[in-house]
């Protein structure tokens, strides 16, 4: 008879750490944030939007997380039976998208009518036309900046809980094409 073969055998099933989509990041529009543990079926996620370490007592997660302003998301996924996931952190951050110009820095021949937009929805734009780095203090952008002279324009974006965007800038020169004459000898 051969001797007693013994095992022992530890089964440590522990949940998925919880996945952030999109992605911890820096957004210059709101973001729709949502978290799943994809490989332990059926987990609970808990949550929080303030840096604090989740519990079973913090909020449980049914849908998107809205997050329009900078803040740092941390989750965990719990399921009986298992033992509870790592702490997943996410933070995200918003910077308003720097302004554009309907029409392109250069030089033209007659007046150019400006439009300024910013692909950050709600910021509002604020403008120099003398060439000065633009505030919140300087023109508020509302309507079509006419362009009859030379000038260079500034802009920022503002929006609360959001960098402000980066200064865009073109210069425009205005003024009469020059036609040089040219002699054509036979």
């Amino acid at each position: 008879t051969s001797s007693v073969a013994s095992a022992s055998y530890v089964i440590n099933l522990t949940v998925a750490t919880p996945v952030f989509t999109p992605a911890a990041g820096t957004y210059n529009n709101k973001q729709s944030v949502t978290l799943s543990t994809t490989t332990t079926t059926g987990a609970t996620i808990y949550y929080t939007i303030n840096g604090a370490t989740p519990t079973t007592s913090s909020t449980k997660y049914t849908t998107a997380i809205a997050v329009s302003s900078a803040k740092t998301i941390k989750a965990i996924g719990v399921l009986s039976g298992y033992t509870t996931s790592a702490v997943a952190s996410a933070s995200y951050a918003f910077t308003v998208a720097t302004p554009s110009f309907s029409v392109s820095a250069g030089t033209y021949s007659k007046a150019q009518s400006v439009t300024l937009s910013c692909a950050t929805t709600g910021a509002t734009i604020y403008y120099t036309t003398n060439g000065s780095t633009p505030t919140t203090s300087s023109s508020k952008y509302s309507a079509a900046i006419s362009v009859s002279a030379t000038k260079t324009i500034k802009a920022i974006a503002v929006l609360t809980g959001y960098t402000t965007s980066s200064v865009a800038s073109a210069s425009y020169t205005i003024g009469a094409v020059t036609i040089k004459k040219i002699s054509l000898v036979p």
